[in-house]
């Protein structure tokens, strides 16, 4: 049962937050997140590279600190040094467009991030450093049941920390601690991650941070046998529930997406790679199945922007796999996922039901781990509509009709169908041309002068 595999707490379906794994209300302190190392490191960085203009990447909780920074990079280095804010996307995202506009030959990134791999500019990952009290790590894992292998996930806030936690675990038989991928030429096992060879499956896994999307999104990549948060901050280490009210939502969603005639692309990310092989995905898909496109670039999206596409029956997100867009419910039209938008348009699909959840796009590209091939050979057949109980007639834009004439009678039949449709849904069809009801006005002579004193005022009133 697909449910049976895949965790997650309530907080984190419902809550419609800024991407990032700390909360509105905390600010990280200097402390936390520079330090006389980490200046080092950048230095060495910036030296060996031999860079000569750097863009500092820094959230909106970290502003406050990028001063103290840029003074202490401009003091060591040669470098020219630009501080970013108010990225384009998301904060964990690599800002490279913002960077381009300094014509910047690199990149330092402060924070959460999501380790997305760029199309350009080499990059500097400088994490936050939060403490963890050990003693308090070593007795609460006590609880967890000692006959199944544990694997660490350490937040990147906690990532410093490895080889501690290592050390913590490694009494236990099979306890691993699993790596984050920061170089471009490494594929990582899972999302940003790679974890030794082990059955996973039957391990049991320990995240150590917020219960956030970061958290959910690696639980829905990793099936394993069980899944527990441990929170420094509050120092609580608590079994996460399973749960499957998010996969009936989601799978509503894919019905949406099967009856949808319209599906809007929409970009949420401009750098990383392959996000525009990826949209060409969907285009192609939604094509082969009969269905239009229409592909939106609209910066930082919200509800507002999305509902003035009002034609589209439902959107499709292609960006950070940490975007808890897809958990909100304000917008007008459903978002999903692109692995949802395979579900419902590649018939390698039917009736498959994958033992994991991909959030990563990149993962549906060729040699990624759900990418199918589309089969242009296979037969599709009718099926009827979930939500709307009609018979859905499977269309495929590759078929072949005899006779130009006749696939333009059908091509041309089947959308001024749906077109007509869509208008007389509408609650507003625009302004009432009345043609033919109203005489043409004749041409008269108009005002002219200044607003408070125009000539035949009188004659005009």
């Amino acid at each position: 049962n697909m449910s049976r595999t895949f965790y997650s707490s309530d907080s984190t379906l419902e809550e419609d937050t800024e991407t990032t794994t700390l909360t509105e209300e905390y600010l990280p302190t200097l402390e936390e997140t520079w330090s006389e190392k980490e200046l080092e490191r950048c230095k060495l960085w910036i030296a060996e590279n031999k860079y000569k203009r750097i863009s500092l990447q820094f959230p909106d909780t970290l502003l406050g600190h990028s001063v103290k920074i840029y003074e202490d990079l401009k003091r060591e280095t040669e470098a020219e040094v630009f501080i970013l804010g108010d990225t384009s996307y998301g904060s964990c995202c690599v800002d490279e467009v913002a960077a381009s506009h300094v014509d910047s030959d690199a990149l330092i990134h402060f924070g959460q991030a999501c380790l997305s791999r760029n199309n350009r500019l080499p990059v500097l990952y400088v994490f936050l450093h939060f403490c963890v009290n050990f003693d308090d790590f070593k007795e609460k894992i006590r609880s967890v049941d000692g006959e199944e292998k544990l694997i660490i996930f350490p937040d990147t806030a906690y990532y410093h920390a490895k080889d501690q936690f290592l050390e913590e675990v490694s009494r236990r038989n099979g306890a691993s601690v699993a790596s984050l991928v920061m170089d471009e030429s490494v594929k990582a096992d899972y999302l940003c991650w790679n974890v030794q060879e082990v059955d996973i499956a039957e391990s049991s896994c320990i995240f150590i941070g917020e219960d956030d999307q970061t958290f959910f999104n690696l639980s829905l990549a990793i099936p394993a046998a069980t899944w527990f948060i441990y929170n420094p901050k509050r120092e609580t280490l608590s079994a996460v529930p399973r749960t499957s009210s998010w996969f009936r939502r989601r799978y509503y969603y894919v019905e949406v997406c099967k009856d949808a005639q319209m599906i809007g692309v929409v970009m949420g990310t401009l750098t990383s790679a392959g996000c525009l092989e990826v949209a060409k995905r969907m285009q192609f898909l939604a094509k082969e199945r009969g269905k239009k496109t229409i592909l939106i670039s609209v910066g930082k999206i919200n509800p507002a922007k999305l509902a003035n596409f009002s034609d589209v029956d439902c959107f499709v997100l292609i960006g950070c796999p940490q975007n808890n867009i897809f958990n909100s419910r304000e917008f007008y039209r459903p978002i999903l996922t692109t692995f949802e938008v395979e579900l419902a348009l590649n018939p390698a699909w039917r009736d498959t039901i994958p033992n994991t959840y991909c959030m990563d796009f990149h993962e549906l590209l060729p040699n990624g781990k759900y990418h199918k091939e589309y089969d242009q050979g296979m037969n599709l057949e009718n099926d009827v509509s979930l939500i709307t109980g009609r018979i859905r007639e499977a269309k495929s834009n590759g078929e072949a009709q005899e006779g130009a004439g006749l696939e333009v009678l059908e091509r041309g039949s089947g959308t001024l169908s749906r077109v007509t449709e869509a208008f007389q849904e509408r609650s507003w069809r625009g302004l009432d041309p009345a043609l033919g009801q109203d005489e043409p006005a004749r041409i008269v002579e108009g005002r002219s002068g200044i607003p408070i004193s125009y000539e035949k005022k009188d004659e005009m009133k």
